[in-house]
């Protein structure tokens, strides 16, 4: 892989990891392409010949690296940075316990006949995107049983 290529990353609107990887990127000082592959048919015809198909994915030179966690992409694009270190299991908890009755205030707030319209320019409903939250955390205590 050639340093020169471009780094491009694929995302698409309301997708907390691509947000957090570009935010990654910018704050390491990578120059990369945004490639919003939502409506943009073009993006998603690129992202699809990488063999990618789902996002966000950070790619150059051919070669592509799922974005889901930032230590992968450290090493795909050979990054001089560390990681904030991870919490604590029971920091990790303290903020799920923060975090997820603030979710169900926030969502019981959406008034009932918005939540099957699709959230901003995003095809998927508020509800659907709504139990993100909380399938997040399910699918981490399933992942560590």
């Amino acid at each position: 892989m050639l340093a020169a290529e471009k780094v491009k990353v694929f995302w698409q609107p309301g997708c907390t990891s691509c947000l957090r990887t570009k935010e990654f990127l910018t704050k390491s000082g990578v120059d990369y392409e945004s490639i919003n592959v939502h409506g943009n048919p073009a993006g998603m015809e690129e992202l699809r010949k990488l063999g990618a198909r789902s996002v966000p994915i950070v790619a150059r030179g051919g070669q592509f690296v799922f974005a889901q966690t930032l230590g992968d992409v450290i090493k795909f694009l050979d990054l001089k940075v560390r990681l904030q270190e991870r919490l604590s299991p029971d920091e990790l908890v303290k903020k799920v316990e923060l975090v997820l009755p603030a979710a169900a205030r926030y969502i019981r707030q959406i008034p009932a006949e918005w939540l099957d319209k699709p959230f901003r320019n995003r095809n998927r409903p508020i509800r659907v995107l709504s139990h993100h939250v909380f399938r997040i955390v399910e699918a981490f205590l399933e992942a560590v049983r």
